[in-house]
């Protein structure tokens, strides 16, 4: 009796299970650009779909391919010998699963026709293979491009260069370049992918081409000169250059101070003083059209000998320093005070360069004023002494 409840038993489970092993229908594995031109050395990767009637696992292998070569299969980013097919959300109705096969060929290869078989197996022994046609020519130097529309700049050593340039892969397969600079002494130069500030290297499809972003810094004492940089992709057949070159116009500095570095001064209301200053050119390149200005209290009058400098040299000389007379005139009824005037220095040409300083200005009253009450008191001293004179005895 046990006997025959054990077998029934064993054969109701084989009838529970045989419809799931004989529901694993047609297999199907394909891929977008089954025929590729690949260049000695490189690495052309398939992309493979795999389609099953229902879910299923299948295995994988690689049953043909030339000798001296290199197939893998990966998967999430490792080497892989099966998957599982599962419902794609993307397409309705599709029961699939993906994979990339990597081919890696020789350097020596000769040019020629070649094939890659890859056999997918489901459980129910259901095959399928996918043959890869690799056609492979000879590797053509010089074929990976760097160039920009605007490869020669200008400007001041305040200034911060920017290029784009454009890395384009002219060959037959997918390359990874690194990117390196040759720069003038002092200067800080950067070249990156664009819109990738931590990436040290960019792939590139065959046929497609990258953005390079590059930034050059000048050092704030370089002098006015013509500066080449050559930016290079290295990852190609050959190394990619681009020749770059920044014109320097030269820093555009300039300082304004009193004669005697002291920001204070004392004026009498009404009546005119000097006041000593000095312009100093603290740039690379000559400034010019330079012009004083102030800022004084109300009703006060300030004047300049010089108002306009034509050219101040640079190269910390006698000549890059011009001194300057200022005339402060304090308002006739200005209050005896401290009083803050401001001078201010600034080249009109491209420059813009400009320093301003407050002085402290303090105002004494005029003599005349005290001479005038002085006056007055006698007067009036005079006029109550004759009052009592004539009045007093009564």
């Amino acid at each position: 009796m046990r006997v025959l409840r054990a077998g029934a038993a064993a054969m109701l489970l084989g009838l529970t299970l045989a419809p799931v092993a004989l529901a694993q229908g047609p297999l199907e594995m394909t891929t977008a650009y089954p025929a590729v031109v690949a260049d000695p050395g490189s690495t052309p990767k398939f992309a493979v779909v795999v389609t099953t009637d229902t879910p299923a696992r299948v295995d994988l292998s690689v049953v043909s391919q030339p000798d001296g070569w290199t197939t893998r299969l990966r998967g999430a980013g490792s080497t892989i010998s099966a998957l599982f097919t599962a419902p794609n959300p993307d397409v309705p109705g599709e029961i699939s699963g993906s994979f990339s096969a990597e081919v890696t060929l020789p350097d020596d290869v000769a040019p020629g026709s070649n094939q890659v078989v890859i056999e997918g197996r489901t459980a129910a022994g259901v095959t399928a293979r996918l043959v890869l046609d690799i056609t492979t020519e000879e590797q053509q130097a010089g074929s990976v491009e760097l160039t920009t529309d605007f490869p020669n700049l200008r400007g001041s050593t305040s200034t911060s260069f920017r290029y784009n340039l454009t890395l384009t892969n002219n060959t037959n397969q997918q390359l990874t370049f690194g990117l390196e600079s040759d720069a003038p002494p002092g200067w800080d130069v950067e070249a990156k992918p664009s819109g990738e500030a931590q990436a040290a290297t960019t792939t590139i499809d065959a046929g497609s081409s990258a953005q390079i972003e590059v930034t050059a810094d000048p050092p704030n004492d370089a002098t006015a000169a013509q500066y080449p940089i050559v930016v290079r992709a290295v990852g190609g057949p050959v190394p990619a250059e681009a020749q770059l070159s920044v014109e320097i116009t030269g820093s555009f500095g300039l300082s304004l101070d009193t004669s005697d570095g002291r920001l204070n001064a004392r004026v009498t209301a009404g009546s005119p003083s000097v006041l000593n200053v000095v312009i100093t050119n603290t740039g690379s390149s000559p400034l010019t059209n330079v012009k004083l200005s102030a800022t004084p209290p109300r009703a006060w009058k300030v004047t300049f000998n010089p108002e306009t400098i034509a050219e101040i040299p640079a190269g910390n000389t006698t000549a890059s320093s011009v001194p300057v007379q200022v005339t402060i005139e304090a308002a006739g009824n200005a209050l005896a005070g401290d009083y803050i005037l401001t001078i201010r220095a600034t080249s009109q040409d491209e420059s813009s360069a400009t320093h301003n300083i407050d002085v402290r200005t303090t105002v004494d009253t005029s003599p005349i004023g005290y001479l005038i009450g002085i006056g007055i008191l006698v007067i009036v001293a005079i006029g109550l002494f004759f009052v009592f004179q004539r009045y007093g005895r009564r």
